[in-house]
């Protein structure tokens, strides 16, 4: 977007995803937002689940517990929805990203100044998963009301990579420790690499978990442990040191030696 547009039409926005991001994200979005360009924060308020339904767990309505303006969290929407995001109900994605950030536009460009045009820009590739791999590069944007545009639809990982080198910047140092994703931390998606990751890395990652399906009482991954239909998170560490279904502790892993090495795919320790 810098490459094409004057440095005071680029908006960039993040919400810390209600603070599951890590800290080494979180640190990262600060030296970008104070080197390279601004990134307004924008903090998630109960007041942004409008219209939003939650479970009720013989509790009554959840939501009535807080505020309007309360900042809402990964773990208070958790709470409040009875139950954590899943591959199939990804609400964390509206609820704590996009919802924010369509309140903030309203209350800080629509109403002050009606004629202004905005046009979203995504970082969405088809290669990234089933369900985003036939994404269009254009289309209308229901939720933001506008034109919806992803650039690098058709790109790999390994370009985008390559196109932050080559401009001389670098991209969050959790690539540079072999991490898939690096939005939530732990994200629901996450994958076995991953889970192990954020065990040997950042076992702070993995308590938090631990503590919210304490107080959600709900597991934070769904089933993904094979011969379990429930699977609280220090099962699904296990697991995830296992391979063959499971049936074989992984080789050449030890969580001790992993920590302080820079492990990437993608040439990012050359």
């Amino acid at each position: 977007m810098l490459n094409h547009f004057p440095k005071e039409e680029v908006m960039l926005m993040n919400t810390e995803a209600g603070r599951n991001e890590c800290g080494a994200t979180v640190e990262f979005t600060k030296w970008f937002s104070e080197n390279i360009h601004p990134v307004i924060v924008v903090t998630p308020l109960i007041r942004d689940l409008a219209g939003v339904g939650t479970r009720d767990g013989g509790t009554g309505d959840r939501r009535r517990e807080f505020n309007e303006e309360d900042e809402m969290t990964f773990a208070d929407l958790a709470y409040i929805k009875g139950r954590f995001p899943a591959r199939k109900s990804q609400f964390c994605t509206k609820l704590l990203k996009l919802a924010p950030q369509r309140r903030w536009i309203k209350e800080n460009l629509i109403d002050p100044e009606p004629d202004i045009t905005i046009i979203r820009y995504t970082g969405v590739r088809r290669d990234e998963s089933e369900a985003r791999k036939n994404v269009a590069e254009t289309e209308w944007d229901e939720w933001f009301d506008c034109e919806l545009h992803r650039p690098l639809a058709t790109w790999t990982k390994q370009q985008v990579f390559d196109y932050i080198k080559q401009h001389g910047q670098e991209p969050n140092p959790l690539y540079k420790m072999g991490f898939n994703r690096v939005g939530c931390a732990p994200c629901v998606n996450s994958g076995k690499e991953d889970i192990r990751n954020w065990n040997a890395r950042f076992p702070e990652m993995i308590q938090k978990v631990r503590d919210w399906e304490k107080e959600v009482g709900r597991t934070f991954f769904p089933p993904m442990v094979p011969g379990m239909v429930i699977n609280w998170i220090d099962d699904v560490v296990a697991w995830s040191k296992t391979e063959r279904g499971g049936k074989i502790p992984l080789a050449n892993w030890v969580d001790d030696e992993v920590v302080g090495t820079c492990s990437s795919k993608y040439g990012l320790c050359e």
